[in-house]
């Protein structure tokens, strides 16, 4: 006896998708900024003069230009050392004179010191003498600068970003459905069952 066997088709059933994937939006505007200096256009200056100090006294002093006082001090001054050494000389030449019993010859020698002529001298003279009788003082100037200062004011105001950024979609569908079905081959089967 021939057995019917059954044969089995199926299809598998496959689903579709649509994908929506839209872009990330991003905007980004300047931020506002204000810089705010108040310039006070104030610039002071101050200075002191410099001085210059210049005493000529003592090289005046060498070319005989001195004061009435300062003349008669150095007289009095000179005078006094004249008078010491005639002095001195006068009582050296009297102690000679006690001792002219003893013949020595003390009027000759008086004689011959007080009649020579002394020798003159010639020199090269400067006027002044030397630099360093000129004196100088000299203080510099000062300058001082002064500009005020203030502070600069700056400002930010920040404008945050701005982002979209929107919903993908995925969209599923039935591409194929599937289906299964049942055929008998061969031998005899009842369909009426």
């Amino acid at each position: 006896m021939q057995l019917a066997t059954i044969d089995i088709q199926k299809q598998d059933a496959y689903i579709g998708l649509n994908s929506h994937r839209p872009g990330l939006q991003l905007k980004q505007e300047h931020a506002d900024m204000h810089i705010d200096q108040q310039l006070s256009a104030i610039l002071e200056i101050s200075t002191t003069a410099s001085k210059l100090f210049i005493d000529q006294t003592e090289a005046f002093a060498d070319a005989n230009l001195k004061t009435s006082l300062r003349m008669a001090s150095e007289f009095f001054s000179r005078s006094n050392a004249v008078v010491s050494q005639y002095v001195a000389k006068t009582a050296q030449q009297g102690e000679q004179l006690k001792r002219i019993e003893n013949g020595t010859g003390a009027l000759a020698q008086i004689a011959k010191v007080n009649s020579q002529i002394p020798e003159k001298e010639v020199t090269l003279g400067y006027m002044p003498k030397s630099m360093s009788q000129v004196k100088f003082d000299y203080q510099p100037a000062s300058l001082s600068v002064r500009a005020p200062y203030k502070e600069v004011d700056v400002n930010v105001n920040r404008r945050p970003p701005q982002i979209e950024i929107p919903k993908w979609q995925t969209e599923t569908y039935v591409q194929q459905k599937n289906q299964i079905s049942f055929q008998a081959v061969g031998g005899n089967v009842n369909m009426g069952l």
